[in-house]
């Protein structure tokens, strides 16, 4: 799989951290479309009321990446996660147990129960590192279109950040690069008479002035910068789950956290239950 730039798609790597507590949060909010729009309008506040969330990214010259997560009724969640032809698919039910499917190797998945609570809080940690944790998601009829800004070693990126409220409690968030600014290394002096030359350097007989900031240096840091017009769009949904996972769905290909095998959905679950008492 193809590094996704870490610029572009942050929050996947940068709250990789997050575990049972990210998960707990996420799935914590059980309100109606309507109050969860009223009151997880607040940024601080939205990470535990998302309960589905659809990310696409355009990330030149990468691959494109998408990425969808659903809550389900009972605190199950369904993550898949695609780069180019390589997929990572996850179940997690209640009880934490969680199931894999994937065409990688399974040292390059990482925790896959992981990839619902990361989804949901990648646009979260985009808008507080672009807007500010003050930052309100909009009413319906008020849309925001800002220009948000992060600074990096020798300069800051530019990203352009627009949110829409759809109704139902769902919200459409585009973000975009637009500029990098900063880069440019002064020029370096010309070398002077009696000045310590690489070799006398290497060899211990005197030593080189310290330079602070280089050009190659700058261009280093320059490299491992998101390119202009690379970002991603996420639509994201605060709506209470309604619908279930079904027990005829089929676990045939995936992996349990547990190392046994299940047919069914439902099969997984009945295993978890006690054995009734005669």
């Amino acid at each position: 799989m193809n590094p996704i730039r870490i610029t572009v798609l942050a929050g996947l790597l940068a709250l990789a951290p997050l575990r049972g507590d990210a998960a707990e949060a996420v799935v914590a909010s059980e309100a109606t479309p309507a109050t969860a729009q009223a009151e997880c309008r607040k940024l601080l506040q939205l990470s535990r009321c998302i309960a589905s969330v659809e990310m696409s990214s355009h990330a030149p010259p990468d691959q494109p990446y998408r990425g969808r997560w659903q809550r389900y009724r009972g605190n199950e969640s369904q993550a898949t996660v695609q780069l180019g032809e390589n997929t990572v698919e996850s179940i997690v039910l209640s009880d934490g147990r969680h199931f894999t499917k994937t065409n990688l190797k399974p040292q390059q998945t990482g925790s896959a129960a992981e990839l619902g609570p990361l989804l949901a809080s990648t646009p979260v940690m985009w808008l507080g590192l672009l807007l500010g944790e003050n930052f309100e998601l909009p009413l319906p009829g008020h849309d925001v279109d800002a220009v948000g800004e992060n600074s990096w070693a020798y300069g800051v990126e530019k990203y352009r950040v627009q949110v829409k409220a759809q109704g139902e409690g769902r919200y459409r968030i585009d973000l975009a690069k637009t500029a990098t600014v900063g880069g440019e290394a002064p020029e370096e002096p010309a070398p002077q008479a009696g000045e310590c030359s690489d070799a006398d350097a290497k060899a211990g007989r005197c030593e080189q002035p310290f330079v602070f900031s280089t050009a190659e240096d700058r261009a280093a840091r320059l490299a491992e910068l998101a390119p202009v017009g690379s970002g991603f769009t996420a639509v994201i949904g605060l709506h209470t789950p309604t619908q279930a996972l079904p027990d005829s769905l089929s676990l045939s290909g995936w992996t349990s956290s547990d190392g046994k095998p299940y047919a069914t959905l439902g099969d997984a679950r009945r295993a978890a239950k006690p054995a009734a008492k005669d």
